[in-house]
């Protein structure tokens, strides 16, 4: 009977270490919605394939901004919601539509002059989060383009103020 009670203590206290809360529900959701993560992990891998890019992650570009690496970062949201809700540090505005049927020719042609003509330097590309699809549009032209050094970065603006970054307005 003591051991039992010690066994389910010990298996407690690993819930509380690995969970900070042994009651919480489980996955990778705080909130256990676990379906609408599957669904953007699952369309973002698709996407990446098809788009022939890389990814990089909020830390990442952190480390790459601090360090001061050669690079051009775009947003691809309009212009009106990069000027509401602020931009990385350095980015500039190349919007992409949602959706690849709604791009126009001009679309294409103001994202190409964001990137500029280095087409080895490296290119970020963002939009608000995870399942928006805007920067994969971007980054799947530049790839389309000659462009080698293309990064999406998925996590978008969301993600960069869920880690408390800051924005530049």
């Amino acid at each position: 009977m003591k051991s039992r009670v010690l066994l389910t203590v010990a298996s407690l206290l690993v819930c509380f270490a690995f969970t900070g809360n042994a009651f919480a529900a489980p996955g990778t959701s705080p909130q256990g919605k676990e379906v609408p993560i599957e669904t953007a992990a699952v369309k973002l891998v698709a996407d990446v394939k098809d788009g022939g890019y890389q990814l990089v992650t909020t830390e990442e570009l952190k480390k790459w901004i601090d360090a001061g690496k050669a690079m051009t970062i775009i947003s691809t949201l309009p212009a009106d919601e990069d000027k509401a809700l602020g931009i990385i540090a350095s980015a500039v505005n190349g919007f992409m539509p949602k959706t690849e049927k709604e791009l126009t020719p001009v679309d294409k042609n103001a994202l190409l002059k964001a990137a500029g003509p280095d087409k080895g330097k490296t290119i970020v590309l963002y939009c608000g989060f995870v399942a928006c699809r805007r920067s994969h549009i971007g980054a799947k032209i530049l790839v389309e383009n000659g462009f080698s050094n293309v990064y999406r970065y998925p996590g978008g603006i969301i993600a960069w103020q869920d880690a408390g970054y800051q924005l530049t307005k």
